[in-house]
């Protein structure tokens, strides 16, 4: 793929993703934009590589700063913008064990990094037993989560990635 498409093909897919973080505006749906938004990268990653894809979730993290809630916007830079792209990367580990653990310690970083920035930016705790709870039901979410980016990615390669591959790779 050409570098003047690759940059055309992520800017329209940064576009798509702040037009689905605007979503979040709608109080219910804080954790499920930005859980959504970050699958649009599947395709970036498929067509164009991970530079290309990691390069639009930071334009898309910038541009959607200044769009919709920042509550998302956190959990899409902390978590949910980056890991369908990294995901691809850890499943080439080869035993499974070490590769759950990478995930566990991907999404538990991330935990604990927005855990702070609650304490310390918006003075918000919770007592030990319920941030033990919190954490306990985030990680067994996260396993749902790493499901469902496999099985939308899956979908992706085996109904779309060819047709978009073909559009893409087009001579005009």
């Amino acid at each position: 793929m050409k570098k003047s498409l690759k940059i055309a093909f992520c800017g329209i897919v940064s576009a798509l993703v702040c037009v689905i973080m605007t979503a979040s505006l709608f109080p219910d749906l804080t954790f499920a934009v930005p859980a959504v938004a970050g699958l649009m990268f599947i395709p970036v990653f498929a067509s164009a590589g991970a530079p290309a894809a990691f390069a639009c979730f930071v334009s898309s993290s910038v541009l959607s700063f200044f769009i919709g809630d920042k509550t998302s916007w956190l959990l899409f830079l902390a978590f949910f913008g980056y890991y369908p792209v990294l995901k691809p990367l850890i499943e080439k580990v080869k035993r499974t064990a070490v590769r759950w653990a990478l995930k566990f310690l991907v999404f538990n970083a991330a935990a604990i990094v927005l855990y702070f920035v609650e304490l310390l930016v918006f003075n918000i705790s919770v007592g030990k037993w319920w941030l033990a709870l919190i954490f306990a039901a985030g990680n067994a979410v996260f396993v749902l989560y790493d499901i469902a980016v496999s099985r939308v990615a899956a979908f992706y390669y085996l109904r779309l990635h060819k047709k978009i591959s073909a559009v893409l790779n087009k001579n005009v």
